[in-house]
């Protein structure tokens, strides 16, 4: 019988290559709820995950609980700066070798008439709901396109597909994220990469909360009324799309039973888009 002695830089080196060979997630907009829930379940499918966002301190620290921090890496910066675009994907490049998956989830929403839109904030849901994401597949990409494979998929909302009073700069941004969309996977159609679109109605975020709370608020109303009030003025079933939902969607579009789905915007919005 033969025994070998492996040394520790032998440890290093192979702990280095089977990390190598699993796959890894960009989310952005992943200390947000949709973002950490996609987040969460590739992880659970055994991704290496790269969590990034623009938060308060406290919440990073909670959000770093959830993972192990040798599959897992953290980034807390303005997602609008090139620089902090091209930092991220370095270092996930460095750490994990590969980026296959790249998902764009960071948005924020504010609604108001056109005519009172602050135009500093049009700008600023430009830069953070459209540009943002241009900026990190421009830098993805090309690895992608190296490796021979990639997913590319941006959450868009029902808003990509139609409009809603009083959203004129949501609206704007989510359809030309769409726009992006369609572009990114004619540009690739010959590539083992896609790029879809997933636009979901009525998900229960801080977001949609803000909504409700205004709804109770002007209609002096309880909040759980508020919430039937404000689903049934657009989403049919009267229920709230779930966060793991769009989860394992975003997981199927990149199964090898989706090869063929790419330049696509699937609605998840309990009929809104069917009205």
């Amino acid at each position: 019988m033969q025994c070998f002695l492996v040394m520790p830089d032998m440890h290093l080196c192979i702990y280095k290559v089977l990390l190598g060979m699993k796959k890894t997630i960009l989310v952005t907009g992943s200390t947000g709820v949709i973002g950490l829930s996609i987040s969460q379940f590739f992880y659970k499918k055994g991704f290496n995950v790269i969590i990034n966002g623009k938060c308060k301190p406290s919440q990073l620290r909670d959000v770093k609980k959830k993972f192990n921090n040798k599959r897992a890496l953290f980034f807390n910066c303005d997602l609008t700066k090139t620089t902090n675009v091209r930092k991220i994907v370095k270092s996930s490049l460095s750490k994990f070798k590969k980026i296959d998956v790249l998902v764009n989830c960071a948005g924020i929403q504010f609604v108001e008439s056109i005519e009172k839109y602050p135009e500093k904030v049009w700008r600023k849901m430009m830069d953070i709901n459209l540009t943002t994401p241009f900026l990190f597949i421009k830098e993805v990409l090309p690895f992608m396109k190296k490796n021979k494979w990639g997913r590319i998929i941006n959450i868009a909302s029902t808003h990509g597909l139609i409009g809603s009073k009083k959203k004129s700069a949501y609206t704007a941004s989510k359809h030309g994220l769409v726009g992006l969309t369609k572009v990114v996977a004619l540009e690739t159609a010959e590539e083992n990469i896609t790029c879809n679109s997933i636009c979901p109605g009525f998900v229960l975020t801080e977001l949609i909360q803000d909504q409700i709370d205004t709804v109770s608020k002007n209609k002096n109303i309880k909040l759980k009324n508020a919430e039937i009030e404000l689903l049934r003025e657009k989403q049919p079933s009267l229920k709230f799309v779930k966060k793991e939902q769009i989860a394992q969607l975003a997981y199927f579009l990149c199964t090898s039973s989706a090869s063929e789905i790419t330049g696509s915007s699937i609605s998840i919005d309990g009929s809104w888009t069917a009205q």
